[in-house]
């Protein structure tokens, strides 16, 4: 049933013995007044719905009462009762505020209805009030939802304030974890200079309450003594003020939003919280959308530089380690393999740079293939020698075997692409790769500084592998005791004769396999 409360301004009794009849059954609150006076000072304490007055209401000005009543409530609905019902009668009234005009006697079923009706009537009034306010922020919610960046959304956020609650100064306050304070990072009515130095910590002054308790503040002039707040309002021009926090969907909070009005008349209340409420709540949800796509770009911007250097499932570790990439690395008994186009420094005395370049491209995108899909780490290309390892970032169970079959698929694949190219000139005949393994420890991760990512491998057994490549015949493999010991069991392997390596004290003991001996699995 409904609670809706009625007054009845009556100075006859039969009017409001009829109202209390009529509405009371169908679950009305009816009060009843004897005189205007007495009816103002029940509307001081009820907030009442609705008003039925008696036009013959005696020693007072009907129109006057029922303007004094509404003076605390504008929409409050009125229906004058009259004797007899003139256009003129019935024009005032309505100028006045009535809704409509009823004729005296009351009939119970003609005034319940009537009663409905201007329920009915003001609830659409309402609707219609609260749809015209809320348009403009559903299209404003549009355009919060289609800005790209930050600054667009604060921008948007500055407008939205201004335009709702007119005020003259505005500051949008965001948490720097870096700083580990609030900035200010989009403000109206504030000199740029100032707001470039300000720092406001937790707890700090008003915005930093707000953003440590996550509540509201609002302090009006006229009652912000009550405020434990408001020994930090430092202007004294400053009339009204509001800082609300913007809570973010898991709810932390991410920033404060300040506004400040100077205009004598102008005081704050809840209606200004709730408005801010439905604006920042758009807002936040542009920030978290905006932040996220931004995050997206640049986790693929990331995802794209690492698969430049290692296998797609590499790479998803690196990216979900959690990991600064100076942190990625360290001292490790890796497999690494290098080749080396023997005699490409001839051939291209007689080819076009164009040709060049798309040989170069199809040889880099095989190795690139090849190593990838053995679980390999490029390390780098350098002119017509590429590095992979074998054993990091991705562990590796028999990194060893990873390298020679790469090193197979290499052989077997350089070997067509040579005949591919020979079609087109006799310059390739005299092409063929080298390729050494080796396996030691050395230092893997980024190498440089924060600012450039590096992510290589250094060692002596990096120097070994590279200079057994330079010894190696097309199609066979060098490899190093290390690698033997690892793999010997697997693969056809014939022995070698111990090498002086450049750059080493001692021989190497080298062993060899044919790659067109291997089964590939």
């Amino acid at each position: 049933m409904s609670s809706k409360k009625i007054l009845v301004i009556d100075g006859k009794e039969s009017i409001s013995d009829t109202c209390r009849m009529a509405l009371d059954n169908i679950g009305y609150e009816v009060f009843c007044a004897y005189g205007g006076e007495q009816a103002i000072e029940m509307a001081m304490l009820v907030k009442f719905n609705l008003v039925i007055v008696d036009a013959m209401l005696p020693g007072n000005n009907v129109n006057d009462t029922f303007d004094v009543i509404r003076q605390a409530d504008p929409e409050l609905i009125g229906l004058l009762v009259v004797c007899h019902a003139d256009m003129d009668m019935v024009v005032k009234a309505m100028n006045h505020g009535f809704s409509r005009v009823l004729e005296a006697p009351l009939n119970t079923t003609e005034l319940v209805k009537a009663v409905q009706e201007a329920f009915a009537l003001s609830a659409l009034r309402e609707e219609n009030s609260r749809l015209q306010t809320m348009l403009p922020l559903y299209k404003l919610g549009e355009k919060f939802i289609a800005a790209t960046s930050l600054k667009e959304v604060y921008e948007l956020l500055l407008d939205a304030i201004s335009l709702q609650i007119n005020v003259p100064a505005i500051s949008v306050m965001m948490f720097v974890e870096e700083d580990e304070c609030m900035r200010v990072v989009a403000s109206r009515g504030m000199d740029e200079a100032v707001a470039r130095k300000v720092a406001v910590k937790s707890g700090e002054q008003i915005a930093g309450w707000v953003y440590e308790h996550g509540e509201a503040v609002i302090l009006n002039r006229e009652s912000q003594e009550n405020s434990p707040l408001s020994k930090y309002l430092q202007r004294s021009e400053i009339t009204a003020s509001i800082s609300f926090p913007l809570v973010g969907s898991e709810k932390k909070i991410l920033g404060v939003i300040n506004i400040s009005q100077t205009a004598e008349e102008v005081v704050y209340s809840q209606s200004d919280l709730e408005m801010l409420s439905v604006i920042c709540g758009q807002a936040i949800m542009a920030l978290e959308n905006v932040t996220y796509m931004e995050g997206r770009e640049e986790n693929a911007r990331t995802r794209a530089l690492f698969e430049q250097y290692v296998a797609p499932e590499v790479a998803e570790i690196l990216l979900s380690s959690g990991k600064s990439f100076m942190e990625l690395g360290g001292v490790k008994n890796l497999s690494l393999l290098f080749a080396d186009i023997r005699n490409f420094t001839m051939a291209v005395q007689h080819l076009s740079h164009h040709d060049i370049h798309l040989f170069l491209t199809e040889f880099f995108d095989l190795f690139s293939d090849v190593a990838f899909s053995w679980k390999g780490t490029l390390d780098k290309f350098m002119g017509d020698a590429a590095l992979v390892a074998f054993g990091s970032p991705m562990e590796l169970e028999k990194p060893s075997e990873a390298a020679i079959y790469t090193a197979v698929e290499l052989a077997l694949g350089f070997e067509e692409l040579r005949n591919k190219w020979l079609k087109k000139s006799d310059v390739f005949k005299n092409l063929g790769l080298g390729i050494g393994v080796s396996r030691g420890e050395v230092f893997h991760g980024n190498v440089g500084s924060s600012r450039r990512l590096d992510y290589t491998v250094v060692g002596t057994e990096v120097n070994i592998a590279q200079r057994i490549a330079s010894l190696t015949e097309s199609g066979k493999i060098l490899i190093t005791e290390a690698v033997y010991n690892d793999v010997k069991e697997v693969f056809p392997i014939q022995d070698e004769a111990s090498r002086k390596i450049r750059g080493l004290e001692h021989e190497v003991k080298l062993y060899s396999i044919q790659a067109d001996l291997v089964t590939l699995p």
